[in-house]
This record gives structure tokens, sequence and C-alpha cells, in this order.
């Protein structure tokens, strides 16, 4: 394994090998390696960087929220959303991942390997032929309130266009899909998030008690949505437990995920080339049900 990161490593600073020719399993922890660590500014620059390597074009949609506490007092929090629309129809998907990160965390899984699944599925899935059409959206802002999210349901969605949001957020850590919110809101989506799950044979997991992400923003307009994210064996439960008491951790039996994320120790030397992929297996997956039932 120590082998395997020199070996990406030197990919990255010396600029031996194009990321656009990685294969599928490097170009993921390529991507989390070029983002994590990063201001935010650079972490927004990196990924029109990859796309525009993949010859990929791209909409940016800023936004400003403003956050009063009193008459003197107003916070201003400025970002920016990057967007690539792509397909056609009637019906609109939407798959998107958060790129800030937590405060002064290195983010690498939170939410680096979000970024890096969304664009290895963007470069794997050009020459698909969309039946719905599809935005793939980096959003900015989720720390704090999952702003990005918010302002682009605001902006871009048509509630009698909309089919299915795919949320990815913590994708690099575990062998266990994890899924969530379930619930009655969303059950016609979830009969592919099931077949993807018996297609895929990956440990899964799903609850209705999900963690707060970009999923929520899609919540408050009554859109079908789903976040995904690959988890420790056993840490759904953990975390749906964890989300159900009021996000208060079990001391004895506290979701493992959580000592990393959020926290100086998220970095790549964290994160799993094989959890990544697995993600990224189990999100295709979802796409093309998704996209057949659209025949």
């Amino acid at each position: 394994m120590k082998r395997f990161y020199l070996f990406i490593s030197i990919a990255i600073f010396a600029y031996s090998l194009s990321w656009a020719q990685l294969p599928i399993g490097d170009e993921l922890i390529f991507s989390v390696m070029g983002i994590e660590g990063k201001s935010h500014g650079e972490r927004n620059e990196f990924i029109k960087s990859q796309l525009k390597t993949l010859g990929v074009g791209y909409v940016t949609a800023p936004f400003t929220h403003y956050i009063v506490a009193n008459k003197k007092d107003t916070t201003t929090i400025k970002g920016e959303n990057i967007i690539i629309r792509t397909g056609g129809g009637a019906k609109q998907i939407v798959i998107g991942a958060h790129y800030d990160a937590y405060r002064d965390s290195p983010g690498a899984n939170e939410n680096g390997s979000g970024v890096a699944v969304l664009l290895s599925l963007i470069k794997q899935l050009q020459d698909v032929e969309w039946n719905y059409s599809i935005d793939f959206c980096f959003f900015d802002r989720k720390e704090p309130e999952c702003l990005g999210s918010y302002y682009y349901v605001k902006q871009f969605v048509v509630p009698k266009r909309h089919l299915a949001m795919i949320n990815l957020d913590i994708e690099g850590m575990g062998e266990e899909v994890f899924v969530g919110p379930v619930g009655n809101d969303n059950r016609t989506f979830l009969r592919y998030v099931h077949e993807a799950a018996q297609i895929t044979g990956f440990p899964f997991f799903e609850s209705a008690d999900y963690p707060a992400s970009d999923h929520m923003s899609f919540s408050k307009f009554d859109l079908q949505n789903i976040s995904i994210s690959i988890v420790p064996k056993g840490d759904g439960e953990r975390l749906s437990k964890y989300v159900k008491n009021g996000y208060k951790a079990d001391s004895l039996n506290a979701p493992k995920v959580l000592s990393i994320i959020h926290t100086f120790e998220d970095r790549s030397k964290n994160v799993s080339p094989a959890s990544l992929k697995m993600s990224y297996e189990f999100t295709k997956t979802l796409l093309m049900l998704l996209n057949e039932s659209g025949r």
C-alpha cells in the first residue's frame, strides 16, 4: 500500500501521468490526493482543471447568502456551484457532491472522495446515450447548512421535471454501502437503489435516519433524493443511531468514520482506493438502471 501511494504521489507532483489516462482505481485516488489540504478556492480550481483536461464543458452558478444575527450583525457567505449538463428528455436526474471542506480539515474523505467519484463518472460516462437530462453538480458551501445545493434547487430545478437526486458524501473508507434517508417519499426511486445493491452484491444498509447532507435541500422541496456513502461495516447502523439520538455518539460503539472526518486526520492516507471504486461501481449501476427506465 505504501508503494501504491508513493507511485501516485510521484505522478501528481511530477506530472508524469495524465489523469485522463489513468485506470479507474488510480484516477479516483489521484483526484482525492489532488484536492486534499487545498484552500477553498484551490478546490474549486482543481475541479475546473480536471474538467478542462477531459474537454468537458461546465457552467458556474455563483450565489450569495446572508445570515442576519441582529440588525448590526450580518454574515455574508459567497459560493459557486459547478454544473455539467448533458443528455435530454422531459425528466431530470441530478447527481452531486459538495467540494468544500470542514474548517481546517484536509477534507480527503469528506468530501474529496465524493468529488473524485463524481469526476470519474463524468469521465467514464461521456459516451452514454442519456434518456434523461443529467446534471452533474459540484456543490459549494455544504458547511454550513447545505447552501450550495439549496441555491441549485432554487435556481435550476423544475419540480415537475425532477426524477431523482443522488448525493455522494463520504465515499472513501470501508466496505459497506450506506444509503438514506429512506421513506415513503422516495419509494419509487428506491426500487432502483435496491436493484443496484443486488447487481453489485456489496454489503448494504439503508435507514430513514441519515446524517445531514445535500440531499436535505431536495427534501425541503419534496423532491426524490438519496445519499450514498461507503463506510466501515456496521457503521451504517451506528450512524443511523447517531442521527436518531440527536447526533450524540455512543462512546462504546461510535461510528468509526467519525474518528476521521472533520478532523486533521481526514487525509488520503486514510482513504481506500477499493472503497472509492465501490462507490463508483454502485453509483454507476444505479445511474444506468435509472437511464434504462427512460426507454
